[in-house]
């Protein structure tokens, strides 16, 4: 019986989670359910080539099974379900980027790490013209991957859910701890991290979820981007109700006083938590409206004290 290395799961390969057998040995051809050009803010990146444009690249499958799946139709498709597809190539993929200036390719919508062939063969390509490769994760990755994938990715926001791994079992179908090695591993290996905690209410919203959050990534760097997003009813938690503004702002403060100095709020509008400023004087430096950035002036260093912004 032969088992897939790319995630932990480590599944038989003719009956995998994330139901990709058939794409297994696929390099150069990749099934795609989207192509976007987004803000690379809306990844969410706020320290990562702000104010520029990136190519979205969406595909099949995911690892995990989470409840709450916003992007269910693709990452958690039916058997048989009519998931309208296209069949593109890297080439094709990085000429996209070209066409439209683009200096970045993402990919996004559901997880893109259980495929690391397209991601790499996409990548390498990518490089010989300068343009940069983002990966938005659910970090449900093996070593094995990480360390294939390591030279061809230069950003990534990892997804992490909870603290808790009664929470990735239940809601999620899976671990804790390899999530928190993936985010360890790209932070250790210099690729830009950035991280997200999606707020469910009774779920993972409670005060000391979000500092067992703000400790974990104070442990690793006081630097690391943490974007606090707000939930919306949606697949099988469809019975729940959205997350108050004030829980979203609520877990941005516990951040912002802990000591983490780049602290976002996602999926709502706050001109507190909107914004980037330096961490010494205090300055704005880049002015955000929701995704688009309206105002940047930095470059690495604040402008006022040349204190260096991460």
């Amino acid at each position: 019986m032969k088992r897939c290395n790319i995630c932990p799961h480590e599944c038989n390969i003719d009956n995998s989670i994330c139901g990709q057998k058939p794409l297994y040995d696929k390099e150069d051809e990749i099934i795609s359910t989207a192509v976007a050009i987004d803000p690379v803010e809306k990844k969410p990146l706020y320290h990562f080539m702000p104010a520029s444009k990136t190519l979205s690249i969406g595909t099949l499958g995911c690892n995990l099974r989470c409840l709450n799946c916003q992007n269910h139709e693709i990452a958690q498709p039916a058997p048989n379900s009519p998931v309208r597809t296209e069949v593109l190539t890297a080439e094709g993929i990085v000429h996209l980027a070209q066409k439209y200036g683009l200096k970045s390719i993402s990919w996004t919508y559901n997880e893109c790490s259980i495929h690391p062939k397209w991601i790499i063969k996409t990548s390498q390509l990518a490089q010989k013209h300068d343009i940069k490769t983002i990966l938005v994760t659910n970090g449900y990755t093996s070593r094995t991957t990480l360390d294939n994938l390591a030279e061809y990715v230069d950003a990534v926001n990892v997804d992490l859910k909870s603290m808790n791994d009664d929470f990735y079992l239940k809601v999620c179908g899976g671990k804790l701890e390899p999530v928190l090695d993936s985010i360890r591993y790209y932070h250790e290996n210099n690729i830009h991290t950035e991280v997200t905690n999606l707020l469910i209410p009774g779920y993972n919203d409670k005060d000391e979820d979000t500092l067992k959050v703000v400790e974990f990534i104070h442990s690793l760097s006081d630097n690391i981007p943490l974007h606090f997003s707000a939930f919306y009813p949606q697949y099988k938690l469809s019975n729940l109700p959205a997350t108050k503004d004030e829980s979203v702002l609520n877990a941005c403060k516990i951040a912002a006083y802990s000591g983490l100095k780049y602290v976002y709020a996602g999926n709502i509008y706050s001109s507190d938590f909107d914004n980037t400023y330096c961490s010494n004087c205090k300055k704005e430096v880049i002015k955000r409206d929701y995704y688009n950035t309206t105002d940047y002036t930095v470059n690495g260093y604040c402008p006022d004290c040349n204190n260096k912004i991460y």
